[in-house]
């Protein structure tokens, strides 16, 4: 039987706040002993990190504690994006294996040293949260190791933000290094909302080099782009306050092919003269590819549509609990409004014990392998059977 509770505090001294928190997260969770907690807090946090990893550990008695700074900490009540905020998930369940981790340092290998830590916690299913500090990493490289190490193995979680950044282990906080922790033995399920809607029609790249997209469907990458932008409803009022990415589809197999189905990217050039559209990622011949669009509106719509797919694979079950990595280029600043993708999640999802932060970059899966993301919501619930 799962047990788990979230709790939240803001303002007062950190200490006092993760007591607080944690007071909240163990009543809630309806048992006096936690098997791990998740703690997020603001980065003014930091100064009494050591003090409230104290006050954590010895209110839940959690041999596993871990996490780190945001720009932001929320649970499934609230987003707190200003001010000092602890957030504590505690979790309890005697099938839940757990494996944490931490790397001081990172550089060439991490995944690889990763890897070798958890790999007989993930080798029947599971997951990995990883935590990095952008010092030192390189994501690709980090989720390289792993797939070559592991094969595939959901890994999501997020880069700490805030001024400075910092990760929790244990009772310590640490600079520039990887904490994380791997779970087995309860099956998660991932929501992934990179943000964007599709725009067009998805077409087959037909010439590529590198990262150059040349042509699609035989046509100049550009013009291609061109169209789908003016067949947008209100397409040239939507771009100037909007950013447009590339979508590449990631099963050649699938038909047909939704929003869920694509890696969005960054177009991080557009050559007039060839009519080619360079993309921030390598782009192979037979690819399919759609363009996309980011703002409020999109970042909503797919928000809603990825919780309705979770929704729907959950049958009606709803999660004992969850973590949600949230990118800090989201939130008030792009929806205008508090609380909003947690407001959302509970529509859906209903209320469960939910636990997060707004973070520098975002990790999580599409199709069947883990990649880097800018401007998403990465979501993880563990279903309550």
């Amino acid at each position: 039987m799962i047990a788990a509770g979230s709790g939240l505090a803001v303002g007062g001294a950190p200490d006092d706040a993760a007591l607080d928190a944690s007071l909240d997260a163990l009543a809630a969770s309806g048992v006096e002993r936690a098997d791990v907690a998740l703690v997020f807090v603001s980065s003014d946090c930091g100064p009494r990190a050591h003090e409230l990893l104290h006050a954590v550990r010895r209110t839940t008695g959690a041999p596993v504690v871990l996490g780190c700074s945001g720009a932001g900490v929320l649970t499934e009540r609230r987003e707190v994006e200003r001010g000092p905020a602890v957030a504590v998930l505690v979790v309890t369940d005697e099938r839940l294996v757990v494996t944490p981790f931490l790397l001081a340092a990172q550089g060439p290998g991490t995944g690889e040293q990763v890897a070798q830590r958890v790999g007989q916690t993930v080798a029947e299913g599971g997951c990995l949260v990883v935590l990095p500090d952008a010092v030192g990493l390189d994501p690709g490289a980090l989720l390289d190791g792993l797939h070559e190490a592991l094969g595939f193995v959901p890994v999501v979680g997020a880069v700490a933000a805030g001024e400075p950044t910092f990760e929790l282990y244990a009772t310590e906080a640490v600079r520039g290094a990887l904490a994380g922790v791997a779970f087995s033995g309860l099956a998660p399920m991932i929501g992934v909302a990179q943000g964007c809607m599709p725009i067009g029609e998805p077409y087959v790249v037909t010439r590529a080099d590198g990262n150059a997209i040349e042509q699609i469907a035989g046509r100049p990458a550009l013009e291609v782009l061109g169209d789908a932008i003016r067949a947008l409803p209100r397409g040239e009022e939507r771009i100037r306050r909007a950013g447009v990415f590339a979508g590449l589809a990631m099963d050649p197999a699938k038909s047909p092919l939704e929003r869920g189905d694509f890696l969005v990217r960054n177009l991080v050039g557009l050559e007039q003269a060839s009519g080619a559209v360079v993309v921030a990622e390598r782009v192979r011949v037979g690819q399919t590819v759609q363009f996309q669009i980011r703002d409020a509106e999109a970042s909503r719509e797919d928000l809603t549509a990825t919780l309705e797919t979770l929704a729907r694979r959950l049958g009606g079950r709803r999660p004992a609990f969850g973590a949600y990595f949230d990118c800090a280029g989201r939130g008030q600043g792009l929806f205008g409004v508090a609380d909003h993708d947690v407001t959302l999640i509970r529509k859906h999802l209903g209320e469960f014990p939910l636990v997060g932060f707004f973070g520098n970059g975002e990790f999580a899966p599409v199709g069947r392998r883990n990649f880097f993301h800018n401007y998403t919501g990465a979501l993880v619930v563990f279903p309550a059977t």
